[in-house]
C-alpha cells in the first residue's frame, strides 16, 4: 500500500489558515493571510520542490481546489510547480462540486474513508497540500501516514488550527527536523499508532 503524505504550513501557535496570500481564505474574518512569505528562502523552496517531485497523485479539499485550479492553470511555465500540479492526477474531496475543469482532475467517487484507501492502493505517494477541512477528516479516519510540517516563527492568535479540539488522539514519531535561513523549521512525522500514558517517576 502507498502512503498518504500531508504538507502543511503552520505558525508557532498552530494556525494553518491562509499562509499563501491575503485573500486566500478569509473565512471567520481571518485578516492575517500571507504570513508565510516573509520567512521563505531559496533553500526552503528547493526542499519543497524536492518533496513535491515525489507526488504520484494529489488529494485536495474543495476550497484548496478552488484556489489552486485557476492559479496553476494560468501560472508561468518557469515556475517549477506549474507543470507538476497541472500534469499529476488530482482527486477532489467535495460534497458540493458536481464537475471539475482542471486537467487530470476528478471528484472522489465515494466518501473519504472509502476512497482514500483505494488511492493509497493505486499510487505510491498520494500528497495533500493545504485542505484544512479535509485534513480533519483524514486525521479522524486515521488515513495519514506522514506529515511534513513547515513551522514558522510567527504567532497569530486566531484562525484554523491543524489540530482542532476533538482531533483523534495519535502518537507520532519525528523522523527528521531541519531549520532554514528564513526561520522556518521542517518537521517530518510518521504516525505510529495510539498515544501511551505514564506517570513521571
Amino acid at each position: 500500500m502507498g502512503k498518504l503524505i500531508v504538507h502543511m504550513f503552520m505558525t508557532l501557535d498552530g494556525i494553518i489558515q491562509s499562509p499563501g496570500g491575503v485573500e486566500e481564505d478569509i473565512e471567520n474574518d481571518f485578516n492575517y493571510g500571507g504570513w508565510q512569505a516573509p520567512y521563505m528562502d531559496a533553500e526552503a523552496e528547493q526542499q519543497m520542490a524536492a518533496d513535491y517531485a515525489n507526488i504520484d497523485a494529489l488529494l485536495l479539499g474543495r476550497k484548496t481546489y478552488d484556489i489552486f485550479a485557476p492559479y496553476w492553470q494560468k501560472a508561468s511555465a518557469s515556475n517549477p510547480f506549474t507543470e507538476l500540479f497541472n500534469k499529476k492526477p488530482k482527486y477532489i474531496a467535495s460534497r458540493t462540486l458536481t464537475k471539475v475543469d482542471w486537467s487530470n482532475s476528478r471528484i472522489l467517487d465515494a466518501d473519504v474513508a472509502t476512497s482514500v484507501p483505494l488511492l493509497k492502493n493505486k499510487y505510491t505517494e498520494v500528497h495533500v497540500v493545504g485542505s484544512c477541512d479535509l485534513i480533519q477528516t483524514l486525521l479522524r479516519d486515521d488515513l495519514i501516514d506522514r506529515m511534513n510540517i513547515w513551522q514558522y516563527p510567527v504567532v497569530l492568535g486566531k484562525g484554523k488550527r491543524l489540530f482542532e479540539e476533538g482531533t483523534t488522539p495519535a502518537a507520532l514519531q519525528l523522523v527528521e527536523s531541519k531549520s532554514y535561513p528564513g526561520g522556518s523549521v521542517l518537521l517530518r512525522y510518521d504516525f505510529s499508532g495510539k498515544p501511551v500514558f505514564y506517570n513521571m517517576a
